[in-house]
């Protein structure tokens, strides 16, 4: 069902990324990754032919070079590395899910969309685990439960049930530029609560972020123009 398909392309995002980046520098995954923000209008022209507009490409370029500069620390540091490749592939599976969330959200009562999805996750994510063990004592330890429930129940079950709902009414393209300030926030909250130092270009690279999502909401609200109808002739 749509539920299955979405939590299939989540769980694609997050395995791959994560057997990537051990294959990878940090670097390389936090500049890969972002490439979802100008694959995500280019899959939903392809699969279900929508066709962003001028305003929608320039944001999404411009929010791309912006996750781009605050990825990346060392600008001169950028190798190539086993790991780019399920990277990448992990970037497409992002840029999957956002797509496909907005076609199948509308559709669907959005507790139970999300319900099925995270369910079907966790399912492929305990298959893709056995072949390496199962490591039952360490998962219930009492150390890892406030970080399940931090980063399983409100990082991930409440946040994507939260998009689910909000891509009713957003475009795929609207909703890609909006998420791309995950890193921006990442990014001063680690600023502010870990005291990790932003490089200028970085910060650069979050005025861009913020201000790709500032046009793209102002774009998307500024009203159309009305249609002038020729004069008759006398």
């Amino acid at each position: 069902g749509p539920g299955f398909l979405l939590g299939g392309l989540m769980f694609v995002g997050y395995f791959l990324q994560t057997e990537g980046l051990a294959r990878t520098t940090a670097t390389n995954a936090g500049f890969i990754t972002s490439l979802y923000v100008v694959l995500t209008p280019i899959l939903g022209l392809l699969v279900f032919g929508h066709r962003p507009g001028g305003h929608a490409w320039v944001a999404v370029a411009v929010s791309f070079v912006g996750l781009t500069l605050l990825s990346v620390r060392d600008l001169g540091s950028i190798r190539l590395y086993s790991g780019d490749l399920l990277v990448l592939a992990g970037a497409v599976g992002w840029a999957g899910h956002i797509t496909a969330v907005g076609h199948i959200s509308p559709r669907f009562p959005p507790w139970m969309l999300s319900m099925w999805m995270m369910a079907s996750t966790a399912m492929f994510h305990l298959i893709a685990a056995v072949p390496g063990g199962l490591r039952i004592a360490a998962a219930s330890s009492l150390d890892v439960w406030p970080l399940l429930l931090l980063t399983g129940a409100l990082g991930s079950g409440v946040a994507f049930t939260i998009q689910i709902v909000a891509q009713r009414t957003l475009t795929p393209v609207r909703a890609v530029i909006l998420l791309a300030g995950e890193s921006l926030f990442s990014a001063l909250f680690a600023a502010i609560w870990l005291h990790e130092r932003l490089a200028l270009h970085q910060w650069g690279g979050a005025a861009l972020v913020l201000a790709a999502m500032a046009y793209s909401e102002l774009s998307a609200r500024r009203p159309p123009e009305e249609m002038i109808e020729p004069a008759s002739a006398p």
